[in-house]
């Protein structure tokens, strides 16, 4: 049978558990029945599965008749802080945190292409690893905790693939980049003190208020300026804080924000610029800036034979037509981690039905177009069996 044929053939069974995990969402690093039902499914394939007693997450290993190389497969478990709207009969019953990033779909791809290999070990040549991580979405994350703790040793993995949803692409379809992919992702906190004073007399004080309104359109202006402009670098404020009273100038200013960036050279470099920038717009009006900078995931660099073993293997597997090229974004995600030990390839998986978008991503109503699952299992599943073929 053709990978799509194979992948419709567990279809029913990765609906049923990206239901079961999406009516029971749990929070990054508290993924615990979550990873207990992974090891349960797991273990029902017979493969050897790795927890722990510390940390959330599990990795199965499903070991071939014959020597060969090791392919790891990488799904995210955790869900987000957000109350479910969703009109749905698997409808989150957790209050206050939902799968709104489909990683319950992720994790259901994995768990089906297992099944699906698992009923192949006689015909292997090698190992595959199904890694299923904690804590993507909230830094530090789960992926550099899982490498400490050996999930790419015992056996070594030769190379790494993982999908995350995509709404510009249509159920049915994968999205393919090759190179740098995701940004790199950090947050700042930049706090202003000054002196303050009466809103009736500010020549009298210092009006915190009017400098961080200057500092932050510096900034904007700064990352066009500074940094070449083929290359990419993006500034966001996200929270500004300040005042006591209408009538009471600002003595304090707190704003935060993120810095995102392709290039890893620039991602080092913001910390400096920002500094620089803000320093030299406080001294000018008798104030004074601290600033607190957070480095986080890595910028996403896909491997060029990784990428093109996907690529080939998605045409394999669902047909040309339906495999797009891609272009890059500045979100972030930690398999970028697992990029920098070992090559590999993240691809986009399309869940947006043919009548249009049901609700972006980490928003209340945010859902997927089921269809998109056996996609998703026959492109992995293909893309296995080339990498086990041809590394």
């Amino acid at each position: 049978m053709k990978p799509f044929e194979l992948a419709k053939t567990v279809e029913k069974y990765a609906i049923d558990i990206r239901r079961r995990i999406h009516k029971n969402p749990e929070l990054s690093f508290k993924e615990i029945e979550t990873t207990k039902f992974i090891v349960k499914e797991l273990e029902s394939f017979g493969l050897e599965v790795t927890n722990w007693d510390d940390f959330t997450g599990a990795v199965g290993l499903l070991k071939g008749s014959r020597p060969g190389p090791t392919i790891g497969l990488r799904a995210d478990i955790d869900a987000l802080p957000i109350e479910e709207e969703a009109n749905v009969l698997y409808k989150s019953t957790r209050s206050g945190v939902m799968h709104a990033c489909a990683h319950d779909a992720h994790a259901a791809v994995l768990l089906a292409t297992a099944k699906l290999l698992a009923k192949e070990r006689d015909q292997i040549a090698g190992n595959v690893k199904f890694i299923f991580q904690p804590a993507e979405e909230t830094p530090p994350g789960g992926a550099k905790t899982l490498i400490e703790k050996g999930v790419l040793e015992n056996p070594k993995v030769d190379m790494i693939f993982a999908l995350h949803h995509a709404t510009e692409n249509k159920a049915g379809e994968v999205g393919i980049h090759y190179g740098q992919f995701l940004a790199a992702s950090d947050q700042f906190t930049l706090t202003l003190t000054c002196k303050g004073g009466g809103g009736s007399a500010p020549h009298k004080g210092v009006d915190g208020i009017p400098i961080a309104a200057e500092i932050i359109m510096a900034l904007h202006v700064m990352m066009t300026r500074q940094v070449d402009p083929v290359l990419s670098a993006l500034i966001s404020f996200g929270t500004i804080n300040a005042g006591t009273k209408f009538n009471i100038l600002a003595d304090k200013v707190v704003m935060t924000g993120t810095c995102r960036s392709l290039d890893p050279g620039i991602s080092e470099r913001f910390p400096d610029m920002i500094l620089k920038v803000a320093q030299g717009i406080a001294s000018t009006y008798g104030a004074s800036v601290d600033l607190k900078y957070e480095h986080g995931y890595p910028a996403l660099v896909n491997d060029n034979r990784a990428t093109t073993i996907v690529e080939a293997a998605a045409i394999e597997a669902i047909g040309a037509d339906k495999v797009k090229s891609t272009t890059p974004l500045m979100a972030g995600d930690d398999l970028a981690y697992f990029l920098r030990e070992v090559p590999g390839s993240y691809f986009w998986l399309g869940i947006t039905p043919d009548s249009g978008m049901i609700a972006p991503a980490h928003t209340s109503k945010f859902d997927i177009d089921e269809s998109a699952l056996a996609t998703g299992i026959a492109v992995m599943y293909a893309a296995v069996h080339k990498a086990l073929k041809e590394i």
